[in-house]
């Protein structure tokens, strides 16, 4: 069985996404098409639109035959370690492809652009395009870190070219909150952005100690200090992000390191777990004959297969996500879906 991987968030799911998918099929022409999604929140650390349910729904409706989970502790994470934990399990099917959207759609360029940045001595507290003098856009910065695991994992990169005649999940969003119809927009949560979360961010921010701050993953460099400061004066999330972000400390480095705060999730945790298992959201015929494919001990269908510390971060990812909802949604089974 020949398997091609996609890595995705659909926050929101849109047109676009569709056409990846297809896309994703025709070209690697490929038996079992598996996704690994992020799920109640993503690589930005931003809340989801989607419960992880109805983006399973979703994407196993318009051709997707498996779906994963990447857990939150690894999916909010900057693209170098997001690309290397969801490739890490991806390789585990084994899959043969992954499929992914980008700019450029030139593999050779992006792999290029890899190698130069290694040779070249880097500032780390500037961006790749201020280090390496470019003009790189969000899905070829992914992309880049993808190659460099698929390489390590032995698998073959594919891009399908970024179609401009779809939004970006970004515009999607923001275009939903400024009142705009949008593509299932029936199903978004709109308590689910930050404005949400501040209150108790804030609190939690002025509560705690500069010492305790530290313990948590991705507290580092000091933001610490900045986020308590910040916290003090600001009373919204908006002025608190615009007054939390420098050159060292981007929009998305905030909201992840926020995030990991209000789930609680220490620096010495994620030290002693370096891989997780696959936990299987859902799945049609083809791909429940793959995951028969697969070594039964890489995969998770029930809560009570996960060892403590992903029962740890499934609880307080839930309860989290459910704590800004007025009518909680409850967790549901794989979903088996029938075509």
């Amino acid at each position: 069985m020949k398997i091609t991987g996609i890595i995705a968030e659909y926050n929101p799911f849109h047109q676009g996404h569709i056409y990846h998918i297809q896309k994703a099929k025709e070209i690697t022409q490929c038996d079992c098409l598996v996704v690994i999604l992020t799920g109640c929140f993503s690589q930005r650390g931003l809340p989801s639109l989607l419960t992880p349910y109805d983006k399973t729904k979703l994407a196993l409706q318009y051709g997707a035959n498996l779906i994963l989970e990447c857990p939150v502790c690894f999916g909010a994470q900057s693209a170098n370690y997001f690309a290397n934990y969801n490739l890490q399990a991806l390789s585990c099917l084994p899959i043969d492809t992954l499929c992914f959207g980008s700019e450029t759609n030139d593999v050779a360029y992006l792999r290029h652009l890899l190698t130069r940045q290694k040779e070249i001595s880097a500032d780390p507290s500037k961006s790749l395009n201020i280090n390496q003098d470019l003009d790189i856009q969000p899905n070829d910065i992914l992309g880049m870190q993808y190659i460099r695991y698929c390489d390590l994992y032995h698998i073959e990169p594919v891009t399908i070219h970024r179609n401009p005649a779809y939004k970006s999940a970004t515009q999607t969003r923001s275009d939903f909150f400024s009142g705009k119809k949008e593509f299932y927009d029936s199903l978004f949560l709109k308590e689910q952005s930050w404005d949400s979360y501040y209150p108790s961010l804030r609190l939690l921010l002025q509560m705690m100690d500069a010492e305790d701050l530290r313990k948590i993953h991705l507290v580092t460099e000091g933001i610490e200090n900045r986020l308590k400061s910040v916290a003090q004066s600001a009373s919204n999330w908006s002025s608190f992000l615009e007054a939390a972000i420098t050159k060292t400390y981007t929009r998305a480095r905030i909201q992840r390191t926020c995030l990991m705060i209000l789930l609680q999730i220490k620096k010495e945790e994620m030290k002693e777990t370096s891989f997780y298992k696959l936990k299987v959201l859902g799945f049609d015929s083809i791909g429940q004959a793959c995951l028969k494919q697969c070594d039964a001990s890489n995969i998770i269908t029930r809560f009570n297969q996960m060892d403590p510390f992903l029962q740890a971060i499934h609880q307080k990812t839930w309860a989290l996500y459910n704590s800004v909802l007025k009518h909680p949604i409850p967790e549901r089974p794989v979903l088996i879906y029938d075509r």
